[in-house]
């Protein structure tokens, strides 16, 4: 798993899950990471459920994490307007499903938030992507 800075306010967010390799885009116009790794978080203390948004201009993806123990059900479903304040539901297409390891799932993002930091420092990502680094989330998760 890793989380690619493209350009100014674009990253993508790569995950190998289950075979599948996931590419997922996203713009500055949400805090992507910082909705990951609180959702990551929210499953480290014991939260069943949660939910990111990486949004992307009109259109956005939503991971979906639910019936979460040892392991977790994962559903990816990008949406064609997450903007949208009618539709921002409509027309999911799901992209990817299947269970993780809970446990392997929050080392795999808090990796993938350290070795981001190391690589950009929190200066160079704010430049970057338009938002601070949620260095409060990754403490969390450690």
């Amino acid at each position: 798993m890793y989380w690619k800075l493209m350009g100014p306010g674009t990253a993508t967010w790569h995950w190998s899950a289950a075979g599948k390799d996931l590419e997922i885009q996203t713009t500055y116009l949400g805090d992507a990471l910082k909705s990951l790794l609180r959702s990551t978080r929210d499953l480290q203390i014991g939260s069943r459920s949660s939910f990111v948004v990486l949004e992307d201009e009109p259109s956005g993806t939503r991971v979906f994490f639910s019936d979460a123990r040892e392991d977790v059900y994962v559903q990816v479903v990008c949406f064609s307007n997450v903007q949208s304040t009618v539709n921002r539901w409509a027309g999911g297409k799901p992209i990817w499903a299947g269970r993780v390891s809970t446990a392997g799932f929050i080392d795999e993002v808090r990796s993938m938030a350290e070795q981001l930091l190391v690589e950009f420092g929190e200066a160079r990502y704010l430049k970057e992507w338009g938002h601070p680094f949620p260095m409060r989330e990754l403490e969390a998760l450690r």
